[in-house]
Order: C-alpha cells, then sequence, then structure tokens
C-alpha cells in the first residue's frame, strides 16, 4: 500500500481460503488463520467490518471450530449478509446466519465418489452419478447442463483425458507459431 486515502461508503474485498494480515487487526484473526466473526458475520470487535467464507471463523455450539470451508456456506452467508444489509440500510434488526447442511459430496475418481446427505450415506458408482446430477442441476441454463452432461458422456466412454490447462505463451509470436506446428 502506498498510503494513498479513497473515500468510500463501501469496500468489498475478496480474498482466498487465508485472510491476509490486515494492520491492526492482529486481534480478529485465530490460532487456526481464520477472521473471528460474530453471528451476523461482522468481525469481533468492529460494526462495520464483515467475513464470510473461508476466511471466517463463525464458532458455534455444533461447530466449535468454526463452519466447515465448503461453498454452500459462503454462498449461504453471502446470501443472509445482503439481505442483513438490507436489513441494516431501513433500520430493522439483522438476522443470525444459521446454516442449513445439504450434505457433502466428493468425486475422487471414475465411477467413485463419497455423498452424505442428512442420513443417507453414499459410496461408489451411486455417489458418483448422485455427484453428476447434482452438479448438472446447479449449471445456469439448458444449454451449459446439455453441453456439460454430452462432455462427460464422451469423456466417460472414451476414456478421454484431455489437458484442461490454460497456460500463456511467451511473447515471441514466431515461436508460438512453430510449437503449435510441431504439436500437429
Amino acid at each position: 500500500m502506498n498510503g494513498q486515502i479513497i473515500p468510500t461508503r463501501n469496500l468489498i474485498w475478496t480474498a482466498g481460503v487465508k485472510p491476509a494480515t490486515i494492520e491492526g487487526m492482529e486481534d480478529a484473526i485465530s490460532d487456526r488463520g481464520r477472521i473471528k466473526v460474530n453471528e451476523y458475520n461482522q468481525v469481533l470487535s468492529y460494526s462495520n467490518i464483515y467475513a464470510i467464507g473461508d476466511v471466517a471463523e463463525m464458532v458455534t455450539d455444533q461447530f466449535p471450530k468454526g463452519y466447515p470451508m465448503l461453498a454452500p456456506v459462503a454462498v449461504q452467508q453471502g446470501q443472509q449478509l445482503g439481505k442483513n444489509f438490507i436489513r441494516k440500510a431501513k433500520d430493522s434488526s439483522m438476522q443470525p446466519f444459521k446454516y442449513l447442511d445439504k450434505g457433502t459430496m466428493a468425486t475422487i475418481g471414475r465411477n467413485r465418489a463419497v455423498a452424505d446427505i442428512g442420513q443417507l450415506h453414499l459410496k461408489g458408482f451411486f455417489a458418483w452419478l448422485a455427484w453428476m446430477f447434482v452438479h448438472l442441476m446447479t449449471l445456469v441454463g439448458y444449454r451449459n447442463k446439455a453441453v456439460v452432461l454430452v462432455n462427460w458422456i464422451y469423456n466417460y466412454f472414451t476414456y478421454d483425458k484431455a489437458l484442461r490447462l490454460i497456460i500463456k505463451r511467451g511473447n515471441n509470436k514466431e515461436e508460438y507459431y512453430q510449437e503449435t506446428a510441431d504439436m500437429e
């Protein structure tokens, strides 16, 4: 930082899994490296600073080490915080965050996955199908769902493990075109 002051009413800062150290806020960082927040996602000791998602550590009786670092937690926190900002703007009281655990799924390979949905515990092929179904349903738009499903089916039967990396080539265009020609 260069010390420049920018007048603003709001600041939205996105970070990764671990918060950056912010001068003056050392007391708000837990021993686990997450920012301690209350039930409204306010950083402890601050009324106008909020944290959600992986960086936020909201301790509850059910989650004594804070909520799990999962996307559904962050999404639900973001939705609740948005509603609370609207409530606050209307001089209404904010509502505390309560996580609704819809289950946990993970794919660990071809025909292999695990899924815990309430009392239902799946593993193997059926968990893998459930994982695929849930992920397809979360995509926006029929076309996106259809394209992903067709790609999955194609990859399943062809064992196509195409490299899905985005890499930056050098600035030398001749070198890039020569590498491209060599690959063909």
